[in-house]
């Protein structure tokens, strides 16, 4: 089936650049995985994605490190929705490595109003709902550089590329055309559908991605997004929290667990939300929820959909099945299999 490339536009995202002498020092002790490798030769370069921990092993981001010249640079999800008036995952970043930078030689610097973040999403129109446990590959994050725009392949969506063009720019459908071309893209014509961020998040969620901010924030450990393949390297040494990532996987202890769930029997007029709660098949009317929903993704006209949230340990394996409520609509909710990852070691 032919693909679609839909052209959306991305609210502002975490853009910052932590640049000095000592950068990769810094940076090491602040983040989960192993960026020392990383270099800026060449012009494709590897990425790898983290988590930046706080004193006590909490999320406090969640981003893919590029190394640039004379530093690296972070990207990641805004980190805050419209309605809320906390920190932006940048700020927050900012404040953290300024915290833990005495005499060394390394500074933050937002960029996330100098950049216009698009992505270019490949999709062949068919639902985005699961129709089988099917594991979906993920990608490995690359930053590939063009005159006048970056090209990232970030496991944001099962396919598309993000494209930072510097904000205000006029002629970003020609430049991203041309960088898609570049770029081997699937695309084959510089003619794009009109995509929306809903349309992004759907693909998202059908990758099994969690958007800082939405489907994890500073309260939870990072374990508990079930990337400790794609985000935690185990043998790079000391960085701040490193005791409590160590212990929990020594001890296997999470309580709960980030994970997708296809759902049936949705009425496609009254869809679940963020923060609706799901319970054990079996469960008595006065039960504890054992699970929590934070992003709800496509639901098609069969009433079969895609959701993602936290599951209890007792349900987060792969098959386990629970149940919600609409109003008066009773659907399931089944454990999807986790996405394959690379691991960083």
């Amino acid at each position: 089936m032919a693909l679609t490339s839909y052209l959306i536009r991305l609210p502002s995202l975490c853009v910052l650049d932590l640049v000095g002498e000592d950068a990769t020092a810094i940076l090491h002790n602040l983040t989960t995985n192993q960026i020392k490798s990383l270099t800026a030769e060449g012009e494709t370069r590897d990425g790898v994605e983290t988590f930046i921990t706080n004193v006590r092993g909490k999320c406090l981001g969640h981003v893919f490190a590029f190394a640039i010249e004379n530093g690296f640079r972070l990207i990641g999800a805004p980190g805050i929705s419209g309605e809320t008036d906390g920190q932006r995952q940048s700020t927050a970043i900012a404040e953290h490595a300024d915290r833990y930078t005495i005499r060394e030689d390394a500074t933050p610097m937002i960029r996330d109003e100098d950049f216009a973040a698009w992505v270019v999403l490949q999709s062949n129109d068919t639902s985005l709902s699961v129709a089988d446990n099917s594991v979906q590959p993920t990608t490995k994050p690359t930053m590939t550089c063009y005159d006048g725009v970056d090209a990232y392949q970030l496991p944001w969506v099962p396919a598309g590329t993000m494209y930072l063009l510097p904000s205000g720019s006029e002629d970003h459908v020609d430049t991203i055309a041309a960088a898609t071309g570049a770029a081997a893209i699937s695309a084959e014509t510089a003619e794009f559908a009109v995509g929306d961020e809903v349309l992004f998040h759907q693909h998202r969620i059908a990758a099994g991605f969690p958007w800082y901010g939405v489907d994890l924030t500073d309260a939870h450990l990072p374990q508990e997004a079930d990337r400790e393949k794609q985000t935690i390297s185990f043998t790079k040494g000391c960085y701040l929290g490193q005791e409590t990532v160590a212990r929990l996987d020594a001890l296997g202890q999470v309580q709960k667990k980030l994970v997708r769930w296809r759902l049936q029997g949705v009425s496609p007029s009254a869809k679940p939300s963020a923060d609706d709660k799901l319970f054990a098949e079996d469960a008595a009317a006065d039960s504890k929820p054992v699970g929590r929903i934070t992003s709800v993704g496509e639901v098609n006209e069969n009433g079969v959909g895609m959701a993602m949230g936290y599951a209890r340990r007792s349900h987060f394996d792969a098959g386990s099945v629970m149940v919600g409520k609409v109003g008066d609509v009773s659907y399931t909710a089944e454990v999807l299999p986790p996405i394959v990852g690379e691991s960083p070691e």
